[in-house]
């Protein structure tokens, strides 16, 4: 027994045509905008796809995923068109096995290498899960993010603050992803996917696939189905049991593809017809043996010295305004493509002058006799110093023009959705005058929920979504036919709840969805509030006392200042404006002296009226404290501020479910997971409408001529 499947995709099986900038024949329809729009009404995908058989007759179509677990195997449908239509066309499945292994800064408990953990906006915030990852059934990485939460209305930190020590584990909790566990490697160096070693990794998939697994088959409340669920749970365990003991020295990569396949069968229900297994490191693998094919010709642009300035300004042109890194940013001679190299890792790829430089976590430094002027050059470099077992892989927006050189991507409609930028690149670098050759790719739009009304089973509703759709459990095919309206219900909610301010409002409508419990907890805060107003009744005297005092108060302030400015008028009038002119007080006469003796004691008066209006307003001030902070009142309003809490608690739950469901929902709708329709639905009727209904249309990753 072996663990993978074919391998021959690396072959240039690419016809003669192309969908150039200057290409002569008429051009597929494609929509060239972004976020890519179709019309399904004009087409459908079956004439969508004759078209596209018909253009690239030899071109074969690669299904390029990170996980087998996930919605990778979906593209089935198109195996299943394709033959329905008896169109042929080679399915190239690749397991994307060149990116790091999922890892964390989040502290995680245990000592296994391999861990399972869920997402949310706190501890794993910055988890990014590659490889490893399941949903059960309704699952998604959907979180409810602090900031959405916040907009709903929910004072988030508020609550977080008040739970004190507690306050990590709140927010983990309260903003973690529903249904969803990523594996994630916990030692300390980088792992790339395709070193990662089965002996190690395989406890962490077992427990992985046994909580997905585990999760869905317990959900199904049709009996028959869930043993039915039940046995292909097993079954696919087993499948991967038995490659791991057959490949003791192989890594996640042998156990993926030999995987593939299976899933792919257990979707159709019959064999997979007309394909190849491979990986994007068998793909890209990079040595004077490989440098010929088409796939590596978009990599001589960034280095012949007549197109490398054009093309590095392409490229950064296209990153400019995302998250993605213009060349600058790792130095000198950046290109956009990343080496792996045994051993050692992955690391962004300079060529300079006079040396070749892989920034892998030691950075290798390979010095040239002379400068790399090609891809061939590049290659023999490489291979020279480093070995035949290279891989050469774009980064994000380079990858796609890579590979769409020999291969018609498969994705569906929510996948990769930095594609514009690709074609901003190819578009700068045709617009030069460059020869860019790219096939489109090819979307399809699965319509999941939809299609579960052919779907037998009945199934429990995860926590989440049993407010949303009124009902503890419910059929798939109920399911089917209301979820939409379900998801417009739910985000109409979330609009109202952003609009409630104050806590009695809060409770209005928590009493209009739940007038039992509510209703009880509104006459209590309304019983609360009124005990409180009849205590600051008591008070109010005192604080309309308070007030006037502190009138009288500026009243006697502003005499102050009036008769200690006469008292000042008179003695400069009396002993003169000026030192020189002053006469001292001995000289004066009576009268003088009578009316600065007057002044004197008018304003010792006011001081000492002042003061005893600043005592009688400290005295009532008391008072009144004394009655709003007594016993009494701090008991009723700490029993309000419980009440407060506990509605603002019940927003959150509210909001939280239906962020779950109004995203969740669509995403899982673009992106199920695959094996989900075999164990809901094992009669295959789920899958065969999933296919009738599934909207195919191409995307261009060059925009064709006007």
């Amino acid at each position: 027994m072996t663990c993978a499947g074919r391998t021959d995709a690396s072959s240039d099986r690419c016809g003669p045509l192309w969908y150039t900038h200057a290409a002569s024949e008429p051009a597929l329809a494609m929509p060239s905008d972004h976020p890519p729009h179709r019309n399904p009404a004009d087409r459908s995908a079956r004439e969508v796809l004759r078209e596209v058989r018909s253009r690239f007759p030899e071109t074969p179509f690669l299904a390029l995923g990170q996980t087998i677990w996930w919605d990778e195997p979906m593209k089935a449908v198109l195996r299943v068109l394709l033959d329905a239509e008896r169109l042929g066309g080679h399915m190239v499945l690749g397991v994307h096995d060149t990116d790091y292994f999922a890892k964390t800064h989040a502290q995680v408990p245990g000592d296994r290498r391999y861990e399972l953990l869920s997402h949310n906006d706190g501890a794993t915030k910055d988890l990014w899960s590659a490889a490893g990852e399941i949903s059960a059934l309704f699952g998604s990485e959907t979180i409810p993010a602090r900031h959405a939460l916040t907009r709903y209305g929910v004072p988030f930190h508020q609550l977080a603050r008040a739970r004190g020590p507690g306050r990590q584990a709140f927010i983990d909790d309260a903003t973690a992803a529903w249904g969803w566990r990523g594996l994630v490697y916990t030692g300390s160096a980088d792992t790339v996917v395709k070193e990662v070693r089965l002996q190690d990794v395989a406890p962490g998939i077992r427990r992985m696939l046994e909580w997905g697994f585990g999760c869905t088959t317990d959900a199904i409340e049709t009996p028959e189905i869930a043993e039915q669920a039940r046995r292909t749970a097993s079954e696919l365990v087993n499948v991967c049991c038995e490659c791991c003991r057959a490949c003791p020295d192989g890594t996640l990569t042998d156990l993926y593809q030999h995987v593939y396949p299976h899933l792919y069968a257990l979707l159709m229900q019959r064999p997979m017809t007309d394909h190849s297994v491979t990986s994007t490191s068998q793909l890209l693998r990079k040595g004077p043996d490989t440098a010929h094919l088409p796939r590596f010709e978009f990599i001589d642009l960034f280095l012949r010295p007549e197109t490398r300035r054009a093309a590095a300004d392409a490229y950064n042109g296209a990153v400019a305004g995302s998250e993605v890194y213009a060349l600058g940013k790792f130095g000198l001679g950046a290109l956009p493509f990343d080496l792996v190299v045994p051993g050692r890792g992955r690391g962004t790829l300079r060529v300079t002058l006079r040396a070749i430089h892989i920034e892998t976590r030691d950075p290798i430094r390979l010095r040239l006799e002379r400068p790399i002027a090609s891809v061939m050059d590049l290659a023999q470099a490489l291979s020279a110093a480093l070995g035949p077992d290279l891989v050469l892989v774009g980064k994000a927006v380079a990858l796609i023009s890579m590979l769409a050189r020999e291969f018609i991507f498969v994705f569906n409609e929510a996948g990769s959705t930095y594609v514009h930028r690709t074609r901003a690149m190819n578009d700068a670098l045709a617009a030069l005058g460059l020869d860019i050759r790219v096939h489109p790719m090819l979307r399809l739009h699965y319509q999941t929920w939809d299609a579960a009304t052919e779907a037998p089973a009945a199934v429990a509703l995860p926590e989440p979504f049993r407010d949303a759709f009124g009902a503890q459990a419910l059929p798939m095919s109920a399911i089917g036919a209301s979820w939409r309206k379900v998801i417009s219900e739910q985000q109409q909610l979330l609009e109202t709840l952003s609009g409630i301010q104050g806590p009695r409002a809060l409770i209005r409508f928590l009493d209009q969805r739940e007038p039992g419990r509510w209703g009880r907890v509104r006459r209590t805060y309304d019983e609360l509030s009124s005990r409180l107003a009849a205590i600051r009744e008591q008070a109010l005297p005192l604080e309309l006392e308070v007030r006037r005092l502190y009138t009288e108060l500026a009243g006697l302030r502003a005499e102050i200042a009036a008769e200690e400015a006469r008292k000042g008028a008179h003695f400069r009038r009396v002993a003169g404006e000026t030192p020189a002119l002053r006469t001292s007080v001995a000289q004066w006469g009576t009268e003088d002296e009578d009316e600065r003796a007057r002044l004197t004691r008018s304003v010792e008066s006011l001081l000492r009226a002042r003061g005893a209006c600043a005592a009688e307003i400290g005295r009532l001030k008391a008072r009144r404290l004394s009655i709003e902070r007594s016993p009494e009142v701090t008991e009723i309003r700490a029993r309000m501020a419980e009440v407060r809490t506990q509605a603002e608690m019940a927003r959150l739950r509210i909001v939280r479910n239906a962020l779950l469901v109004t995203r969740g929902m669509p995403q899982t709708d673009h992106r199920p997971a695959a094996w989900w329709l075999p164990f809901v639905d094992p009669s295959g009727r789920w899958f065969s409408r999933i296919v009738e209904t599934t909207q195919a249309y191409v995307e261009p990753l060059l925009t064709g001529p006007g």
